[in-house]
């Protein structure tokens, strides 16, 4: 049986990184979360993650200052990064500019998170085989 996949939550709000990691693990992901900017980019790095989702508003490091971060670095360069957010257009354009490769807006429907995040993994799927994993 092959592994769940591993998606990281980066967010500065601890009631949404909770509910939204208990509703992934609930659909069968391995989730966690990062409380902030600094905090999410040290588990991309350390636990390699398959998906990333990240907030923009958040106080010390925004999610461009978090995407830019990620994309810039080789070890977490390739890993994919969508924008959860409430932001405006405006802001999830930064986003997609930063690096991200798509973003569900919040407020989501708590029954349709998990399909949407499935769906930006088949998206990203064939990246995860060879040597060269996320190019």
């Amino acid at each position: 049986m092959a592994e769940p996949f591993k998606i990281l939550i980066i967010d500065d709000d601890a009631p949404i990184l909770e509910a939204i990691t208990d509703l992934l693990k609930a659909a069968g992901y391995q989730a966690f979360a990062g409380l902030g900017g600094a905090r999410g980019l040290h588990l991309a790095r350390t636990e390699r993650p398959d998906l990333i989702l990240v907030d923009y508003h958040m106080p010390e490091m925004n999610g461009v200052a978090v995407a830019e971060r990620l994309k810039a670095d080789e070890a977490t360069r390739r890993i994919p990064v969508v924008a959860l957010t409430s932001s405006t257009a405006e802001d999830a354009n930064k986003l997609l500019e930063a690096g991200c490769i798509g973003f569900i807006p919040k407020p989501f429907e708590v029954g349709t998170l998990a399909g949407l995040i499935g769906e930006f993994l088949r998206a990203t799927v064939a990246r995860r085989s060879g040597p060269d994993q996320y190019r």
